[in-house]
């Protein structure tokens, strides 16, 4: 009993922890606020490191869920007996041939962690428990890219929606994009991507780049309908379990 809760206080932590093992080094944090399970991010290390977290998580009742892995680097997972829990199919949005629309004024500014308490509310009243962003998360996110640009989208006075796209040299990539349960299926959704696709072109990026499930009917529609394309890439989530 010792152990399990020896291991729950070194991995559910609210900020990433680097750990170090003679077979590799990882990453852990808690998964979210909603989950009890536990991220788990590979920095190096093969098949003996990801034998070695999974008896973990078997000898202790935890359960890990990867950081996002590249489809074409799935087997050292599955031959160590991961399974898939969640894939994410990468679309592309090719600025270059896009056109800019003129639009009604916009809110965006630059996203960086003073606006991160203020979005969590709204994050958990856009997605499911197990796609909902943490603190530790949205911070990952603002660290990934070079700049970031939060979007709000409001009803009146109300915020009920939100996006961030982050931007390395003249790329982009549409880290976050929901809009409130509530107000789903009446506009809102388009109306808040017509606002990143321009804001983007008028930064004279090349293209947007983004990942989404591919059950999520709902925003792949909306994302083909604005003109993203599939591409070849996709990732995978695997757990431990």
């Amino acid at each position: 009993m010792k152990k399990i809760k020896r291991y729950s206080v070194m991995y559910l932590t609210n900020d990433k922890q680097r750990h170090r093992l003679l077979i590799g080094s990882y990453n852990t944090r808690k998964w979210n606020d909603y989950s009890s399970l536990i991220y788990f991010e590979k920095l190096y290390g093969g098949k003996p490191l990801l034998k070695k977290i999974k008896s973990i998580g078997l000898e202790n009742n935890i359960e890990f869920h990867s950081a996002m892995v590249q489809e074409n680097m799935s087997g050292q997972w599955v031959s160590s007996g991961w399974v898939e829990s969640s894939r994410l199919n990468v679309l592309s949005f090719d600025l270059r041939k896009y056109k800019y629309q003129e639009t009604e004024s916009f809110h965006v500014e630059d996203f960086n962690q003073n606006s991160i308490d203020d979005l969590l509310p709204l994050d958990q009243r856009i997605f499911d428990a197990y796609w909902r962003n943490s603190k530790a998360g949205f911070i990952e996110t603002i660290e990934s890219c070079n700049r970031n640009y939060l979007f709000k989208k409001y009803f009146d006075k109300e915020l009920i929606g939100y996006a961030v796209l982050g931007s390395t040299r003249n790329f982009s990539f549409l880290q976050r994009f929901g809009i409130s349960k509530d107000y789903q299926n009446s506009g809102y959704g388009s109306s808040l991507l017509n606002d990143v696709v321009n804001f983007a072109k008028s930064k004279k990026f090349v293209n947007i780049r983004l990942n989404t499930q591919p059950n999520n009917t709902a925003a792949q529609n909306l994302y083909l309908k604005k003109g993203f394309k599939l591409t070849n890439t996709n990732y995978v989530i695997f757990s431990s379990r």
